[in-house]
């Protein structure tokens, strides 16, 4: 079942490599699927057999397994089946011509479609080093076809660094920095890996401060220690004894949380109000980097595998699917009422639609608004596919009632168009007058897409980002954030926040009691002179010992 729903194991942390095997996937689908027309003729339906076989030529091999195959077929989807890119991608990249060229008829069609970013063809290009072509141009075509894919701004941003070109290759740089978070990819995997690290960084930094406040602190604890058991006992004894007290909690099998005990009951022995405050609030640090942010570090890993169905169908916004994303968005889609997936149903129905098959988008549409609450993006979407089809008084009842969910620019412009094609010039005029006054930049752009348009033309919307990044995230994580938090804590410490604040309050109580229990020694502020009265060198008042306050003297006559 792992290789069905992309789930790790338990315990299994694979965030970096199944991100780099999803990417290198995608890239390879690229360069198999719009370089090679013998392979482009052979596309097949899926689900099916031939689906396996272009699996394993894509670099999925390690998927193709639970793949529906001769021994076990599957039963054939009722709806029309997924070709591994739509038509007009393939062939506006198929007509030869020089890189650019082709990058730039590609845009134009991804721009009708409606896609944002074609990021596998882009990832193919730039992945291409045996192409003929100069890794700058590479860079330039691949940012064309995917202005949202980081990886192609870096890449022109190296090309040009490399060619001396620095006013070009700086606001590449920068392009590359400001779509990390906006790339869905990008964004799992800048999401997992600045939680961990922030994890990592803050529970080593409270570490290392208590670390140094217990070494500052831990002579005067062992000596005063020392003296309550026996005065008597040599130094090295005194220091021994303290450190096994301290290193019990990591013996009993609380790993570097109970180092971090220990040291914070040796740091809170002595020292004056303040720092005693700073040990506190390093312990908190402690503890919130074991907990609350080890459990947020686990919910970004956990989504990088969580929810295979949600990043199939983002793939889907692409016009690029792999035979395993398709496979799953056909049976998910497909199922009975009750098992549908509402995602997967919006994925096919947008691919439907932009492959030309209007009928089959409409019936997907049709069965995902009987059971959809109001999502203003399948209601526009929808709307356009029933304009498509020439039925405006249905396309006008959807617009209106997705303006009612989140009114914008973009749907009141389809609004007008709706009217418009329902020869409608009075309503058409109000909602157009609507768009315009929200946003005329947008209507402005809406309009010189209209006049390009060779079909009637109503904008779409792309499936919500946000909303399959909450899907992602609201997996199960406690499985991720307890193998995070493992490794640093995998006693009792970590496995209840409530627990560790009992453990630490109760260290830092047994502390301050034996700090009362006698008066704790000192050191000299001047010299660092141990002071101590037990052994008969009395500090000052100021807390000084006695030659360095004969020598303030000797210097005020």
């Amino acid at each position: 079942m792992r290789g069905w729903t992309g789930l790790p194991a338990e315990g299994e942390l694979l965030t970096g490599k199944r991100l780099a095997h999803r990417i290198t996937r995608t890239a390879a689908l690229g360069c198999l699927l719009l370089s090679a027309p013998a392979v482009r003729a052979q596309s097949p339906s899926l689900p099916g057999t031939d689906a396996a076989a272009l699996a394993v030529a894509a670099g999925t091999a390690s998927e193709v397994a639970v793949l529906p195959v001769a021994a076990a077929p599957a039963p054939a989807p009722s709806a029309p089946p997924i070709s591994f890119a739509l038509d007009r991608l393939a062939r506006a990249w198929g007509v030869a011509g020089e890189l650019g060229e082709r990058a730039a008829r590609v845009r134009i069609e991804a721009d009708e479609l409606g896609i944002a970013s074609v990021d596998p063809l882009a990832r193919a290009v730039l992945y291409d080093h045996a192409a003929s072509a100069p890794p700058r141009a590479r860079a330039e075509a691949a940012v064309r076809m995917a202005p949202r894919l980081p990886a192609a701004h870096a890449a022109l941003a190296r090309a040009a660094w490399d060619a001396g070109d620095f006013r070009a290759a700086v606001p590449a740089a920068w392009n590359a920095v400001r779509t990390l978070p906006a790339h869905f990819d990008a964004w799992l995997w800048l999401g997992a890996t600045a939680s961990v690290l922030a994890m990592l960084a803050l529970a080593s930094g409270a570490l290392l401060f208590l670390g140094a406040r217990a070494f500052a602190t831990g002579r005067f604890l062992a000596h005063d220690v020392g003296d309550l058991v026996e005065p008597s006992m040599p130094a090295f004894a005194r220091v021994a004894a303290v450190a096994a007290l301290a290193g019990i909690p990591a013996a009993l099998g609380e790993g570097w949380a109970g180092v971090a005990l220990g040291l914070f009951a040796i740091a809170l022995f002595a020292g004056s109000r303040e720092q005693r405050a700073a040990v506190v609030a390093a312990a908190l640090c402690f503890g919130a980097a074991v907990h609350p942010i080890a459990q947020i570090a686990g919910s970004r890993v956990a989504a990088v595998a969580s929810d295979a169905i949600a990043a199939a169908s983002w793939a889907a916004e692409s016009g690029i699917v792999d035979a395993v994303d398709a496979a799953r968005l056909a049976r998910a889609a497909d199922a009975d009422a009750d098992g549908r997936d509402p995602l997967a149903l919006q994925a096919l129905a947008q691919w439907a639609r932009r492959s030309g098959d209007l009928r089959a988008a409409d019936a997907r549409y049709t069965a995902l608004l009987e059971g959809a609450g109001p999502d203003p993006v399948v209601l526009n979407n929808a709307a356009s596919v029933k304009l498509a089809l020439g039925e405006p008084a249905a396309a006008i009842d959807l617009y209106r009632r997705a303006i009612a969910v989140e009114a914008s620019a973009l749907l009141w412009f389809n609004l007008s168009q709706a009217h418009g094609a329902a020869i409608d010039v009075e309503q058409h005029d109000r909602a157009l007058a609507a768009a315009q006054s929200l946003d005329p930049r947008v209507v402005s752009d809406l309009t010189e897409r209209l006049a390009a348009a060779r079909t009637p033309y109503a904008a779409e919307l792309a499936l919500s980002q946000d909303r399959v990044r909450d899907r992602v995230l609201a997996g199960d994580a406690r499985t991720a954030a307890a193998e995070l938090r493992r490794r640093i804590a995998p006693g009792r410490i970590g496995r209840s926040p409530w627990a560790a604040l009992a453990v630490f309050g109760g260290a830092a109580l047994l502390a301050l009691a034996l700090a009362r229990r006698f008066e704790a020694s000192s050191a000299c502020p001047d010299c660092g002179a141990h002071q101590c009265r037990r052994c008969g060198a009395t500090p000052r008042g100021d807390g000084r010992c006695e030659p360095c306050q004969r020598r303030r003297f000797q210097g005020r006559a």
